[in-house]
């Protein structure tokens, strides 16, 4: 693993204007280079509980002198935070209590995702814009199978429907990628409330503002608010300074 990259961040979550409640949940851990967001599963009972959960869990991973390690901590925290959440379905006796995950963790001249859900990581680098997780939804299963395309799917309402998520069943499956980082790429952890009301290009447009982060940040929130935010918007920007 090379030297550790020197990043700056910033997050902000907001319930939007529809919703009641805010069920999205957020870590900007810049000391542990770690960052997480957390979406709670809509239409589920406990969704806060379910995000909340997540990022304590994360917040509480110890990282190791190896990278393999703090993977290896990781996942264990995604494992515990998952059991945790099946018993608490049991004991309050509710059929499921989940959420999506993305974590973002600095390893050293490079970035590792890990996720579970629609919940996404994008990077920007060379003023070119690459989403690096993959949704864990109908939509992605049914594109699989080459049947379908995204545009066939547009109209489809089930194409949203998530077919993993921490809290949903016993045995989580954790997706990892890996992504090269350079000074001055930007990185973006949102929940699927800013995708909803922001498209591929205008996020990109977001992320090679210059100044500072917050900024960042608030322009992307601020977005989805003032095109009606028909979900819980959570956004965390991380950008590679040197």
């Amino acid at each position: 693993m090379g030297a550790n990259l020197l990043t700056s961040s910033h997050g902000r979550s907001d319930r939007g204007t529809v919703r009641q409640h805010n069920e999205d949940a957020y870590l900007d851990d810049p000391k542990n280079r770690l960052w997480v967001v957390a979406d709670g599963m809509g239409g589920h009972e406990a969704g806060d509980v379910a995000s909340q959960a997540i990022v304590r869990h994360m917040s509480q991973v110890v990282r190791a002198p190896r990278i393999v390690e703090t993977v290896d901590r990781v996942d264990d925290a995604f494992a515990a935070v998952n059991a945790e959440l099946i018993g608490y379905a049991q004991t309050h006796r509710l059929q499921m209590v989940g959420s999506t995950a993305a974590v973002l963790v600095d390893a050293g001249h490079c970035m590792l995702c890990a996720w579970a859900g629609d919940s996404r990581i994008y990077q920007l680098a060379k003023g070119s814009l690459r989403q690096l997780t993959t949704d864990h939804n109908q939509a992605r299963e049914m594109m699989s199978t080459g049947q379908f395309t995204a545009a066939d799917l547009q109209s489809n309402a089930q194409a949203a429907a998530l077919v993993r998520a921490v809290g949903a069943e016993a045995n989580l499956v954790v997706e990892w990628a890996v992504a090269d980082a350079s000074p001055k790429d930007v990185f973006l952890l949102c929940s699927d409330g800013v995708t909803k009301e922001m498209s591929d290009a205008e996020i990109a447009g977001a992320l090679a503002q210059q100044g500072e982060v917050k900024a960042i940040t608030d322009i992307l929130v601020e977005t989805c608010l003032a095109r009606g935010a028909r979900d819980n918007i959570t956004a965390v920007v991380v950008r590679v300074e040197a």
